[in-house]
């Protein structure tokens, strides 16, 4: 097998130049590190193609040679993972050098993009072209790649959260090198590749999310008009047992389109850890420790220091100014029948570095940092992200399972729960442990599996994981799990796409 490596590897230099042809030891450990519970997963070599040709003779060299190939955006996965692949000795596709802006059309609101670009980019863009229109931003790396995180099916914090219900047209290189477009793309010269989603026939986009049937090379973007005026509005809660109440509140607002963002509750640990590597307050980072383990002194000092409650609730009104004034009243009145809260007003915001990461980040601003390399110890980050009904019964339970299992072993909860639709909620768990400390590490393993089983036990399905848990997961998905497999032996009968993503390979 090495030997087929070495070789698939050499005749890649012919297609990228030898240039693009990575596999010194500096360059494989730097594609192996993870922040995950798991070793360092070493690549055999790392190849940069500069175009979808390229891609093309790549993949026939991997058939040829029966060698996986594992493609990346841009590596800046925190949480779920970084640049490595799920298994070692796979050859990683960096798309680095795919970076280019296709186009942008102002009147119609889109963007169409290649694997490289990241958010901070298309930002710049719209930007410098004075183009008014936003983009919608996860809270991770402002160089994390569009496509990648919408091909992950990730969310963000505008109107436009659910980043894959927004996407318009793939192009996507199939493991034997066909290029398939998506939608009305396989029209030759079509004029609606990016405004029309569904094209004729079956809707095949999705299966090229989260899978490893494909290659997205290029994906339509549809992007958010500046609106006439913006609000950002944020409510602190003191009371810790007020998430029930928090929720049946969010529900109705959001179902109505009141408040038309992905709306965000966040526990204060959360809160605590986002503002200290959002990059304006590492000064907290050895009072709030890696575990979230501070004293309840060192806690009320930090919460009054960044204007934060036990629970902190983000979300912002869009539109024209008298629409926004009638949605605040409604918002502010659906609130005050509870006590012990406050909202948070200009000045605060501006005061905290976390109020003004939210305030960027609804308005589609990228933050400008995502680092966790200031935390003592080699960071460990994990995200466990069941999605739960917007309805407090149900957002208890998922709580107290967290809560419980965190505990056991050994870690504080740390959470923040975003409403999506108003009627879905991603519950995302940050999970922060020492990679240093072997036990600690393990567990944070055994905290994880335990958590995913239990929030699967009583029908809270993860909508998203790591390379280590992909398979955890899809093992409990029966018959869908067939099919997948079946997909794969159809797409990709050689098996050379992400060996292991999502749980899906056939060489196990």
């Amino acid at each position: 097998m090495a030997k087929s490596i070495q070789q698939a590897l050499r005749a890649m230099e012919v297609v990228v130049g030898d240039n693009h042809v990575l596999s010194d030891p500096g360059t494989l450990e730097k594609y192996s590190l993870n922040m995950l519970t798991v070793e360092n997963i070493a690549p055999a070599g790392v190849v940069k193609p500069d175009s979808v040709e390229e891609v093309q003779d790549i993949l026939k060299i991997a058939n040829q040679y029966k060698v996986g190939i594992w493609p990346i955006s841009t590596g800046q996965n925190h949480g779920y993972g970084m640049a490595c692949a799920a298994k070692p000795g796979n050859i990683i596709l960096d798309f680095a050098r795919m970076n280019r802006i296709l186009e942008v059309n102002p009147d119609l609101a889109y963007a169409l993009v290649e694997p490289g670009v990241t958010y901070i980019q298309l930002y710049k863009y719209l930007q410098k072209n004075k183009i008014p229109l936003w983009i919608d931003c996860p809270s991770g790396s402002p160089e994390s790649s569009l496509v990648g995180n919408t091909t992950e099916r990730g969310v963000g914090y505008t109107p436009m959260a659910e980043h894959f219900l927004f996407s318009c047209g793939m192009e996507v290189v199939l493991a034997d090198g066909k290029i398939l477009r998506t939608g009305t793309g396989p029209l030759p010269g079509t004029k609606t590749w990016q405004i029309f989603k569904w094209g004729f026939g079956p809707y095949l986009d999705g299966m090229f999310t989260a899978s490893n049937f494909g290659i997205v090379t290029k994906l339509g973007l549809w992007l958010m008009p500046e609106p006439p005026a913006y609000e950002p509005m944020g409510i602190v809660f003191n009371n810790p047992d007020d998430i029930d109440r928090i929720i049946e509140i969010l529900r109705p607002l959001k179902i109505n389109n009141v408040i038309q963002n992905g709306a965000a509750v966040t526990h204060v640990r959360k809160s605590l850890g986002h503002a200290a590597v959002w990059g304006g307050s590492k000064e907290i980072l050895p009072k709030v420790g890696r575990r979230f383990d501070y004293t309840p002194e060192v806690l009320k000092e930090l919460k009054d220091t960044y204007n934060l409650g036990n629970w902190n609730s983000s979300f912002a009104l869009y539109g024209l100014p008298e629409i926004i004034q009638i949605h605040k009243k409604i918002i502010k009145d659906a609130f005050s029948s509870m006590s012990n809260y406050r909202f948070v007003d200009s000045s605060e915001m501006s005061d905290s570095p976390y109020w003004q990461a939210r305030e960027k980040i609804m308005r589609g601003e990228p933050l400008s940092e995502f680092d966790m390399s200031d935390w003592v110890g080699q960071a460990g980050s994990l995200w466990i992200s069941p999605v739960a009904p917007v309805q407090h019964e149900h957002v208890t339970t998922q709580i107290e399972i967290a809560k419980d299992t965190c505990a056991k072993h050994g870690f504080k909860y740390s959470a923040e729960l975003i409403v999506g639709s108003g009627r879905d909620l991603h519950h995302i768990i940050w999970l922060m442990f020492d990679r240093s400390d072997m036990d600690e590490r393990q567990r944070a393993h055994q905290c994880v599996g335990e958590m995913i089983d239990r929030y699967c036990e009583v029908g809270y399905l993860p909508y998203r994981t790591n390379v280590a848990f992909s398979d955890h997961i899809m093992k409990k998905l029966g018959l869908f799990r067939e099919i997948c497999h079946d997909l794969k032996r159809l797409f990709d009968p050689n098996g050379i796409l992400s060996p292991g993503k999502s749980g899906i390979d056939l060489h196990d």
